[in-house]
């Protein structure tokens, strides 16, 4: 049976469902400065029409939100991360972060499926339109609290100036943490992996929960 979306208000924003407005949440809490659905696109050869739900406007991230794995268009993501006929820059990568249902951290940092796809010809902006691309990279990212870095042994002094503002700046960052194989990865997309190896700061898991229980009385606000 198909489970019906809610439309929550949350933080000025109608969104078309409570778990994208339970995402908000932890992104308001990670100090990520977050649009709801800014722009349409138009991807891929046939031009197909594509609306992704989030950007994160200082980190050049695409989001993707959706309850289940079923119900994502594989076809269409593809599309979106052409790397000429995308929704990115033409000359850039783009990557486009999937994210599902909050889970529970049980003390491990939660890793968040990705994809990607890259020119296959040297440097993009000597490609035609008969350049041929790879098919999708997909990868798995996770997000970390700036207050969280020391738990994980980081010493911000050894990051260059640049990405040291960054991180003073807003707070959370998608690290890249593996590159996959390049045919879809077995397993739900949706579904977020608990990697052990990387445990979850205190920041970062009062996050997850805050989405997890977020609850908007009247269609106004998280309590």
């Amino acid at each position: 049976m198909a489970i019906t979306a809610i439309e929550t208000y949350y933080s000025g924003h109608l969104f078309r469902s409570r778990l994208e407005a339970r995402w908000a949440t932890v992104f308001n809490d990670l100090g990520i400065r977050w649009e709801y659905e800014p722009q349409g696109f138009l991807v891929g050869d046939q031009q197909r029409p594509y609306l992704p739900d989030f950007h994160f406007p200082d980190l050049g991230w695409w989001i993707e939100v959706k309850g289940a794995s079923e119900r994502l268009d594989m076809t269409l993501l593809a599309d979106a991360v052409h790397p000429t006929k995308g929704i990115g820059p033409h000359g850039g990568t783009t990557s486009l972060l999937i994210l599902g249902p909050i889970p529970d951290t049980c003390g491990a940092t939660p890793l968040h499926f990705s994809v990607t796809r890259q020119a296959d010809c040297g440097q993009l902006h000597r490609c035609d339109d008969n350049c041929d691309y790879p098919p999708p990279l997909y990868g798995l990212d996770y997000f970390l609290a700036i207050d969280d870095l020391a738990s994980l042994g980081t010493d911000l002094t050894k990051i260059r100036p640049s990405d040291r503002e960054t991180w003073r700046k807003w707070g959370a960052y998608p690290i890249p943490y593996c590159k996959a194989s390049s045919t879809v990865p077995r397993g739900d997309l949706t579904r977020a992996l608990l990697d052990p190896r990387v445990p979850v700061g205190p920041h970062l898991e009062a996050a997850y929960t805050l989405g997890r229980t977020a609850r908007f009385e009247h269609g106004a606000q998280a309590a």
